[in-house]
C-alpha cells in the first residue's frame, strides 16, 4: 500500500498534452512582470517533455517554446532558469532532443543571468566538456570564453579559481586549452575575409560562432583566458604554446601579459617534450598533408611575429632538430615561405646550424641534401645589410658543420651540381666577402677539406689545380686555407701539394708559414 502511494502515476500522452496546453494558457495570460518566475517552473518541464516520442506532445512543446521566444527575445531583463536547465541537460539519461533544445536555452539564459551566477556556473560547464557532442562543445566553450572575458579580464577570484582547478579530466583540459589557444590566435579580419594566421577556417568559426567579435570583447576574452589558465596551475608544457601565442599578439596588453606568464609560469617547460614540439611546429608550419586536408580544416601558418618567437625556441630544443619533416618545412618556411622576411631568413639559418649540430645522423641524411641546396641559393644573394650578413654567417657555419657530419654530400657525384662546387664557392667567398665574414668562411673552408679526403682521382686533380691557383692569392686567408687543404687531403708523396707547402713556408704572413 505504501509502495503504490509513493509511486507517481504515469501520465498518458493525452494527459501530458492537456497539461502542456494549460501551461501555454498560463503563459499567455501572464504579464511580463511575472513571466520570469513562471518560466523558472514551466520551461524545464516543457523541454523535458521532448523525451516523449509522441508527435502531439512535441508539437505542443514547440508551440510553447515559440510563444516563449516571442515574449523574451527583445526583453533581455527577463531571466531564464539557468541552473535547472543545466541540471536537466547534464542528466546521463537525457534524450538527445531534450539536450538539443536545452543547450539553446542555456545559451540564452547565460546572456540574461546575473554576473555572479554566470561566474560560478562556468567552471561546471567546462568540467566534462569532452563528454558532450562536438556541436555542443563549441557552444559551451564560446559561452565560457564570453563569461571569462566579462568576469576575469582583470583577475580571478580565489573561489572561482579553485573551481577551475577541479577540471581533472585530461581530455577536458586539452579541449579547453585548445579552444583558449585558438581564441588567443584569433585576430579580427577585414571585410574581405580570410583566415587568421595559425588557424583554419573551421577553428576561426568555432571561436566566433555566428557573430563577429568586437575588438574590446576579444581583448577582454584573451586577458581573461590568460588569467584563468594561470589560476588553473597547469603543467608548463600544456600552457607553453598558449603563452607563446599571446607574446606574438597584436594587442599590447595581451603581449605584456603573455610575456609575464611565459617567464613566470612556463620557463621550466621541457623543450624536448615531443608533444610540445609537435604543437609548436603546427603553429609555425600550419597543416601538413596538402591536398589530403579539406580546405576548411587546413591550418594556415602562424604570423611573422609568432614565427620569429618560435624560432628562438626551436634553437634550444634537441627534439626540434630531430623532428623531420617538420624541421625541414620550418627551415624552408623561413627561407622561401610566403611573406618571409630578412629576419626570418637569418633565424632559419641559425636553426639550420642548430640542426646540423644536433640532428641524429639518420635524420640528417634525410634533410642535409635538401637544405644544402637551399644554402647554396642563399649564398648567391646580393643583399648586404646587417641581417643579410648574419644570414650568410650562419650559412657558412652550416656548411662547415654539415661537411664534418656528412662529408659524402660534397665529394660524391650527383648530390650538388659539381663535386668541387662548394670548395670553389668557399675559396671565392674568402676573396670577395666582407672582412667581418672571413673568419667564419675560413673555419667552414677548413672543415670542408676533410670531406674530400679519399675522393676520386678526378676530383683530387681538380682540387689540386684549385689549391695551386689560390696558394698565390692576394688574401692571406685564402693562402692559409690552400696550405691547410694541401696538408689535409694529400699525402707526402703528392708533389703539387708539397709545392704549395713550399710556397706557404715562404709566405709573408706568420700564420700561413
Amino acid at each position: 500500500m505504501s509502495t503504490s502511494s509513493s509511486t507517481a502515476p504515469v501520465k498518458s500522452d493525452g494527459e501530458i498534452v492537456e497539461m502542456l496546453d494549460r501551461m501555454l494558457t498560463r503563459l499567455a495570460l501572464c504579464d511580463d512582470s511575472n513571466l520570469q518566475l513562471l518560466l523558472s517552473r514551466l520551461l524545464p518541464i516543457t523541454i523535458a517533455s521532448l523525451s516523449s516520442n509522441s508527435s502531439a506532445i512535441r508539437n505542443k512543446v514547440l508551440e510553447i517554446l515559440s510563444h516563449v521566444n516571442k515574449r523574451v527575445k527583445h526583453q533581455t531583463e527577463i531571466g531564464l532558469p539557468l541552473l535547472e536547465l543545466w541540471q536537466m541537460y547534464s542528466k546521463v539519461d537525457a534524450a538527445p532532443m531534450v539536450k538539443n533544445f536545452a543547450i539553446v536555452y542555456i545559451e540564452m539564459a547565460f546572456e540574461r543571468a546575473d554576473i555572479k551566477e554566470k561566474e560560478s556556473m562556468t567552471p561546471a560547464l567546462v568540467a566534462n566538456i569532452s563528454k558532450l557532442p562536438a556541436q555542443h562543445q563549441d557552444i559551451i566553450l564560446r559561452i565560457a570564453a564570453k563569461v571569462i572575458g566579462e568576469c576575469h579580464a582583470s583577475r580571478v577570484d580565489e573561489q572561482i579559481a579553485a573551481q577551475y582547478k577541479t577540471i581533472c579530466g585530461s581530455h577536458d583540459k586539452e579541449l579547453f586549452i585548445e579552444f583558449c589557444l585558438h581564441t588567443i590566435l584569433y585576430q579580427l579580419q577585414s571585410q574581405s575575409g580570410g583566415c587568421p594566421p595559425g588557424l583554419s577556417i573551421a577553428q576561426a568559426n568555432r571561436v566566433t560562432g555566428k557573430h563577429q567579435l568586437k575588438n574590446d570583447t576579444l581583448l577582454a576574452q584573451k586577458l581573461g583566458i590568460l588569467n584563468v589558465i594561470e589560476a588553473m596551475e597547469l603543467p608548463p608544457e600544456m600552457v607553453y604554446p598558449l603563452y607563446v601565442a599571446a607574446c606574438a599578439d597584436w594587442q599590447d596588453p595581451v603581449i605584456k601579459r603573455g610575456e609575464e606568464l611565459l617567464k613566470k609560469k612556463a620557463s621550466g617547460a621541457n623543450l624536448d617534450d615531443s608533444n610540445l614540439m609537435s604543437k609548436l611546429f603546427t603553429l609555425f608550419n600550419g597543416s601538413v598533408g596538402g591536398e589530403s586536408v579539406a580546405p576548411d580544416f587546413k591550418v594556415t601558418p602562424g604570423s611573422t611575429g609568432l614565427k620569429t618567437k618560435l624560432m628562438s625556441i626551436f634553437c634550444r630544443s634537441i627534439t626540434a632538430a630531430n623532428s623531420f619533416p617538420s624541421t625541414l618545412q620550418c627551415i624552408f618556411g623561413c627561407i622561401y615561405g610566403s611573406g618571409t622576411t630578412s629576419r626570418l631568413k637569418q633565424l632559419g639559418m641559425e636553426f639550420t646550424v642548430w640542426v646540423f649540430k644536433h640532428a641524429k645522423i639518420d635524420q640528417l641524411k634525410l634533410m642535409g641534401p635538401v637544405i644544402l641546396n637551399a644554402i647554396m641559393k642563399l649564398l648567391d644573394s646580393s643583399e648586404s645589410d646587417a641581417i643579410a650578413r648574419d644570414t650568410k654567417t650562419y650559412s657558412f657555419q652550416a656548411v662547415g658543420l654539415l661537411a664534418g657530419r656528412l662529408p659524402q654530400l660534397f665529394s660524391f657525384p650527383g648530390i650538388i651540381r659539381e663535386k668541387t662546387d662548394m670548395a670553389v664557392r668557399l675559396f671565392d667567398a674568402l676573396k670577395v666577402e666582407a672582412p667581418a665574414l672571413r673568419f667564419v668562411i675560413q673555419e667552414a673552408t677548413n672543415s670542408l677539406a676533410l670531406a674530400y679526403k679519399g675522393a676520386s682521382p678526378t676530383v683530387l686533380a681538380e682540387l689540386g689545380a684549385l689549391l695551386l691557383s689560390n696558394s698565390q692569392a692576394e688574401e692571406g686567408e685564402v693562402r692559409f686555407c690552400a696550405v691547410r687543404w694541401a696538408t689535409s687531403i694529400f699525402d707526402l708523396q703528392h708533389c703539387p701539394s708539397r709545392f704549395i707547402c713550399m710556397l706557404g713556408a715562404a709566405d709573408s704572413k706568420l700564420d700561413v708559414r
